[in-house]
């Protein structure tokens, strides 16, 4: 065959695989178009009337944070115990946390995610109450709710000395998939300086650093009207890109060591020209506000011991070591000023004594790890957080119960120095996280008191092998021939 008729039969080939891939995704298509005509969005039913809401949006940190009281209505002629509450797609990606309670009692209602409506683009949550209303009967809760990554540096560069500013989008009305009969909103900012905002027609009014818009009447469910906030925000806006927090159970030393690796960016306004440090030094000399983080604080446990703190470098001498009465202040300074845009990774560890955290419960026959999920680091949001529990060796019967959902559970096999059968591991990871979520999750496991005899055991069969070997050694003879004895 010519080479001319090769090259013609390839780009037949190749003509002919084209046409049946985009056959295949014209199939694709058209399948899920008719899924999505087949399949009716979730409609919820009208069965409760909200007959007021005070809706309250807290914008004086970069986490913003909505508190809604509401006073809900049972007009269905059946007993009720189920309420939805809708959040937009754009937000909902952004959501970090959802938790209800009752007003009265305090007591919190469970919460789950439940349908979504694809043709609005809402993301609708079951709240399922304690009781069931009769008809007619109200029930007054407040739903919160934090949101990360919708605030929006505007301008987005500024100059080292310069003053940031925020964007905020949001509703003016509150998320409701029932009928308002009255309603307000309130927003609270972090300072006086409101460079522009949303003002409708006769219901809007200001108070230094709060915004209140309402009363509305008579709102429809999900009805929005555009509300937009330009305010000055002098703060840092910390997130922690990815945290892996270690920590390691030793039963033979009655020890945990904890050790928490960070990758932490300054998400602010970023810098317009270059850096100067000459600006730099003069703003901390005259004590002028910045948006720059030059230092950090954390609270570690009151028995820590054995703390260091190091970066990719090295150890990191400008880091202070305090002892209060009820806990140890770690405060450090960074290498460098971080400025909009900046990263930073650091690691920092620390030894505390194992009964400080780790209980033996006499009736089960086990023990129990009792901490919190991650350690408080002030105004700073969380991508990802990764816990990993290294369980002593021998180590069974494990159980871990967490006070919110995760997003991944793994479990595993983690082997060090004078390990045999290796420790059991367990990972939990976790998107979006705050420092609400610093609260306490158990891990219980059975462990034999036998076990700590495994590494001295270890260690004197491997010293006995090596003995033996080495007499077995000495005796061998390795020289050709007959050997003569010594006179």
């Amino acid at each position: 065959m010519s080479i001319k008729k090769m090259r013609s039969l390839y780009k037949f080939l190749y003509s002919f695989l084209a046409f049946i891939v985009l056959v295949t995704c014209l199939i694709y298509t058209a399948s899920a178009n008719v899924n999505a005509i087949i399949s009716p969005p979730f409609n919820v039913p009208k069965n409760w009337k909200n007959t007021n809401m005070l809706r309250t949006i807290d914008l004086t940190s970069s986490i913003v944070r909505e508190t809604t009281a509401v006073v809900a209505q049972n007009i269905h002629n059946e007993s009720i115990g189920e309420y939805y509450y809708p959040i937009p797609k754009e937000w909902d990606e952004h959501l970090s946390f959802i938790e209800v309670k009752e007003r009265t009692t305090e007591q919190f209602f469970e919460v789950e995610k439940a349908e979504f409506n694809s043709l609005n683009k809402i993301q609708y949550y079951k709240i399922s109450f304690n009781r069931r209303l009769d008809p007619e009967d109200k029930i007054k809760f407040i739903v919160t709710t934090a949101f990360t990554h919708v605030l929006t540096p505007y301008p987005k560069e500024i100059a080292q000395t310069g003053r940031q500013n925020i964007l905020f989008r949001g509703n003016q009305y509150g998320n409701s998939a029932y009928h308002t009969a009255q309603q307000k909103t309130i927003v609270k900012l972090p300072s006086a300086v409101i460079i522009s905002y949303s003002q409708p027609t006769g219901y809007i009014t200001s108070n230094r650093n709060t915004l209140e818009y309402g009363l509305f009447d008579g709102k429809e469910p999900n009805s929005y009207e555009e509300l937009k906030i330009h305010y000055e925000f002098q703060q840092s806006i910390l997130t922690v890109k990815g945290l892996r927090r270690d920590l390691e159970i030793s039963h033979w030393g009655g020890n945990l060591a904890i050790e928490e690796h960070f990758n932490l960016t300054q998400e602010g306004a970023r810098l317009k020209d270059q850096f100067s440090r000459l600006e730099y030094h003069k703003n901390i000399y005259t004590r002028q506000n910045s948006v720059m983080t030059r230092e950090l604080s954390l609270s570690l446990p009151a028995h820590a011991s054995n703390v260091y703190y190091r970066d990719e470098i090295g150890n990191v001498s400008t880091s202070h070591l305090r002892y209060e009465q009820d806990k140890t202040v770690l405060e450090f300074k960074p290498r460098y000023p971080l400025f909009g845009g900046w990263n930073y990774t650091w690691y920092y560890g620390y030894n505390v004594p194992i009964g400080d955290f780790v209980k033996y419960h006499s009736e089960s026959g086990r023990y129990i790890l009792n901490i919190p999920f991650i350690n408080v680091l002030p105004r700073v949001t969380y991508d990802k957080v990764q816990v990993r529990i290294i369980l002593p060796e021998g180590a069974s019967n494990i159980k871990v119960e967490t006070p919110f959902p995760v997003d991944k559970e793994s479990h595993g096999v983690h082997k060090t120095y004078l390990d045999t059968i290796g420790r059991y591991l367990i990972v939990l990871d976790k998107f979006n996280v705050l420092n609400d979520h610093s609260k306490n999750f158990q891990i219980s496991y059975t462990y034999n008191s036998f076990e700590l005899l495994r590494k001295p055991l270890a260690v004197s069969v491997c010293l006995l092998g090596a003995f033996l070997l080495s007499m077995v050694y000495s005796r061998m003879e390795f020289g050709i021939g007959k050997s003569e004895k010594k006179s």
